[in-house]
């Protein structure tokens, strides 16, 4: 199994860190401000079955430089172990960053991975318009790119895999109240869907009130899969084959 957006250096313990590592076949560790980028890229060179996306979360960005930004470019080049670029993009739920200050870094992280022909990992909260209307203008992206932790309607969706992204469900997909994400994962083609848990937040119903951590991973498959009226096991293939096709996974994992 494949969670394709964790945040790893923010699990509760080490021994969370080691337990996930060992039941996953892969993990991708998301750094997303000055220091976890770092961080993030050092775990994937821990870790032979972990690989690091690196970006700015937008609300990360009111103290990001241009200088900021080659440095993440440069970083990004330079390991092999960087197979994405984000989480970058658009979130209004909270007055935090401004809307062009955010609207203006979401697409200088879109030229770097245009930049490196690397998949692009796009957070969205309260801006589906704008999100879209950005990943329309700069289309097309010959390396994809994701929708994490999707939060938009059937439209958006829709207007996403048009120009060829993935959508990843957490573990929110098992909350009582989210039958709108319930709806668009329904919808949602199987050749383009993804399953992350975003560690160490979104932990599935099962384990609400608990730090969430990849292992969980697989409450949401199940719950997924009986969504869909399919196995888990077939679901678990399906979204793997998805992401190593994203990736560009192809070596076998190495037991730790």
């Amino acid at each position: 199994m494949i969670d394709t957006h964790a945040h790893l250096d923010m699990l509760k313990s080490e021994n969370d860190l080691y337990e996930s590592v060992d039941k996953l076949d892969y993990i991708i560790s998301i750094g997303c401000d000055k220091e976890e980028i770092y961080k993030a890229v050092d775990i994937a060179n821990r870790f032979e079955n972990v690989y690091a996306s690196i970006g700015f979360h937008p609300y990360e960005i009111k103290g990001i430089t241009e200088e900021d930004i080659q440095n993440l470019k440069k970083i990004a080049e330079e390991n092999r172990k960087v197979i994405a670029i984000g989480e970058t993009g658009l979130d209004y739920y909270r007055d935090i960053t401004p809307k062009d200050l955010q609207q203006e870094y979401f697409i200088k992280h879109i030229q770097i991975a245009k930049e490196l022909n690397l998949p692009l990992i796009v957070h969205s909260r309260s801006a589906n318009e704008d999100t879209v209307k950005i990943l329309r203008d700069f289309a097309p992206y010959p390396a994809s790119g994701i929708l994490h932790c999707f939060g938009g309607d059937i439209p958006m969706m829709e207007s996403c895999v048009d120009i060829g992204f993935y959508i990843s469900f957490a573990g929110n997909i098992t909350y009582p109240k989210a039958d709108n994400l319930r709806e668009v994962l329904k919808r949602t083609p199987l050749d383009r869907l993804l399953l992350e848990t975003d560690s160490p937040f979104l932990s599935p119903q099962k384990k609400r009130g608990k730090p969430n951590k990849p292992s969980y991973i697989f409450y949401t498959l199940e719950f997924a899969a009986d969504l869909l009226g399919i196995s888990p096991e077939e679901l678990e293939r399906i979204t793997d084959n998805n992401a190593k096709k994203l990736f560009r996974i192809k070596e076998s994992k190495v037991t730790i």
